[in-house]
């Protein structure tokens, strides 16, 4: 704790006080009933961050009306539109209360119309149903609530002159304009009084022209800061897509990039802020040690390890599992149909499942075959489950794929990731881990395993067009890592992620570049959520990369590449150096090698799928090993 003293210092918000100055932010990870209601996944979704730490736990965004949660598509959300709510809700709030956290809950009105559509009557009600809200939450224990006042949801937009048209009492000046957020905060502490703590969420800037700027939303703040306890400081406008990546910064985005507004809030203000985005331990003691914020919100780095706080708090953060920034947590739920779960901890999202999970009664020997991502889960998971591991890796580090796939400059994120594996890895003494040793059937037969893990990955995808063989015909994984030369001019095929990374790098380096696909844009990244693909593809568009997709390569030539379009159209790119970033093709070989080499096999990871990615490798390895 010595080096994290501020982190661990209290807060009083209002009448509550909160044991340190990490708060769960709001993400909604859809594991709620149907029906709007309280879910046993959704109680140990909470429990678990609850129990990690955090000093409070905001229950992700909770909407206060049906219709508007019918009109917004919304699915296995919560609603408190009604008191049926109250039940469910104190059992959560119950599981979050029990390991010292404060209970809180966003709730917002999303709204899927314009202000100007809302009748003076349609007002009042939707501020009664705030109040009613408010009041539900009270009712089951809660201790806080955050309204949702940003993002460009309904209480945003009547805030915002580009969206709030209406010449009454709600609109006009900013005054006028701020009048709704003032009668929905009036109409709260009407219902509770001070029995609850109000946390209020603003975008300090929505990042659109003609929207607030800085100075009004400031105004704003100073107007409401006499009717809540805590102000929410965020960005960007949920409706705008170009401005979602300060909202949630994806990889390639600089953390931290909105602190900055917050410590103008700050000192502007007499009330605690909050800042989010990106943030981890380390970036949450230096803000509230230098005065920049007074709390520190973080979603994705709790999903990613619930037990950060714990471990920063035991001087133990060599141990936390980064966060890649690779928004799977949001891409999963993508139009509302599947539950959260996260690229690095595998148990996200589903916690029932591993309730009361006995440890194994027999000790066993198991074999890893490859130090990759999937093999170093499957070794860390059974060796902390008691097992004796050996771990066969045939070059001189572990990493694997990992390895090029954290090389250019902007992956800092994976490269850390990559160095947190290869730490709790190594440094984990149930498993042996014997680098620069090949794997032979002989030499696991002398183990004589009682379980074998196969993750030796997949080989390059060959493509067989004329002129493949060329020496300007490269690897993205050599360009990547700085092995080869290459020319001014390129044509990167593939344009999935790797494929635009290492375009984006290129051009970034001087070059000219090309991308071309054979597949549409929805085909080749289907997994990937679009602010991150949005992101990159403006990098690009502002490095003046070509993207081309459903182009197909046909051959490589003297003077470069022979393409055809979706009508079959033939012509000619010109380049001196063409990059492959086609993907992998399972080493099935290796697998049928092995696979009769002990009671019990598990292939995991890119020798047993195609177009994989770190998720599924971790998640495999995880999954081997689990119930041994």
């Amino acid at each position: 704790m010595e080096g994290y003293a501020h982190i661990f210092s209290p807060l009083k918000i209002g009448r509550i006080t909160t044991k340190n100055r990490i708060e769960v932010s709001p993400a909604i990870p859809f594991l709620a009933s149907e029906d709007y209601f309280v879910t046993r996944e959704l109680i140990e979704w909470h429990r678990r961050m609850a129990k990690g730490g955090a000093g409070i736990v905001t229950i992700g965004e909770t909407l206060i009306d049906y219709e508007d949660a019918r009109n917004c598509g919304r699915l296995n959300t919560l609603c408190l539109a009604d008191a049926r709510s109250i039940n469910g809700l104190a059992v959560l709030v119950e599981a979050i209360q029990r390991y010292g956290a404060i209970a809180s809950i966003e709730l917002n009105y999303e709204g899927s119309f314009k202000p100007t559509d809302m009748s003076v009557d349609q007002i009042k009600t939707t501020i009664s149903r705030f109040a009613d809200a408010a009041e539900r939450c009270r009712l089951a224990g809660m201790e806080m609530i955050m309204i949702h006042g940003g993002h460009g949801h309904l209480l945003g937009k009547f805030f915002s002159p580009l969206t709030n048209k209406r010449s009454d009492r709600y609109g006009g000046n900013l005054q006028k304009r701020a009048a709704f957020a003032l009668d929905v905060l009036d109409a709260i502490r009407e219902k509770v009084g001070d029995q609850l703590s109000i946390e209020y969420r603003i975008s300090a800037d929505e990042l659109i022209p003609g929207s607030p700027t800085v100075e009004d939303t400031t105004e704003f703040a100073k107007m409401i800061e006499d009717r809540i306890d805590l102000l929410h400081v965020s960005a960007g406008n949920l409706y705008a897509p170009e401005t979602c990546a300060r909202m949630i910064q994806p990889t390639y985005i600089p953390r931290g990039i909105n602190v900055d507004c917050a410590t103008g809030f700050k000192r502007a203000l007499g009330i605690p802020v909050a800042t989010v985005g990106s943030l981890n331990m380390d970036m949450a003691e230096g803000i509230i040690s230098r005065n920049k914020a007074d709390m520190v919100a973080m979603i994705r780095s709790i999903i990613a390890d619930p037990d950060c706080v714990k471990k920063a708090r035991a001087g133990r953060t060599d141990d936390v599992r980064p966060c890649v920034r690779c928004n799977r947590c949001l891409s999963i739920t993508r139009d509302y149909t599947r539950p959260t779960r996260c690229t690095v901890n595998p148990e996200a999202g589903r916690e029932v499942e591993f309730l009361n999970r006995d440890m194994p009664r027999t000790k066993k020997k198991v074999v890893v075959i490859g130090g990759g991502p999937a093999g170093m889960e499957a070794a860390r998971t059974a060796a902390r489950r008691g097992h004796e591991v050996i771990l066969f890796e045939k070059d001189s580090e572990l990493g694997g794929a990992l390895i090029v796939a954290s090389a250019l400059p902007f992956k800092e994120d994976m490269r850390g990731y990559l160095a947190w594996a290869r730490r709790t890895t190594l440094n984990e003494p149930n498993i042996h881990v014997r680098l620069s040793t090949e794997a032979t059937t002989e030499a696991i037969e002398a183990e004589r395993p009682d379980t074998v893990i196969i993750a030796v990955g997949g080989s390059p995808t060959a493509l067989a067009v004329p002129g493949i063989d060329r020496k300007n015909v490269l690897r993205v994984a050599d360009v990547d890592m700085g092995r080869v030369e290459i020319g001014d001019t390129i044509l990167v095929v593939g344009a999935g992620l790797v494929g635009c990374e290492t375009g984006l790098y290129l051009a970034r380096k001087g070059r000219k570049v090309t991308i071309i696909d054979a597949l549409s844009r929805a085909q080749i990244t289907p997994d990937v959520h679009p602010l991150n693909l949005t992101t990159l593809i403006a990098m690009l568009n502002n490095q003046r990369v070509t993207i081309k997709t459903e182009t197909k390569l046909e051959a490589v030539t003297d003077a470069g590449a022979l393409v055809s379009d979706r009508d079959g159209y033939k012509y000619e790119i010109q380049c001196e150096t063409v990059v492959l970033s086609v993907g992998v093709t399972p080493r099935s070989d290796l697998v049928q090698r092995f696979k009769h080499l002990a009671p019990e096999v598990h292939a995991v990871g890119d020798c047993r799928r195609e177009r994989g990615n770190l998720g599924h490798a971790v998640t495999d390895g995880f999954n081997a090993v689990i119930e041994l």
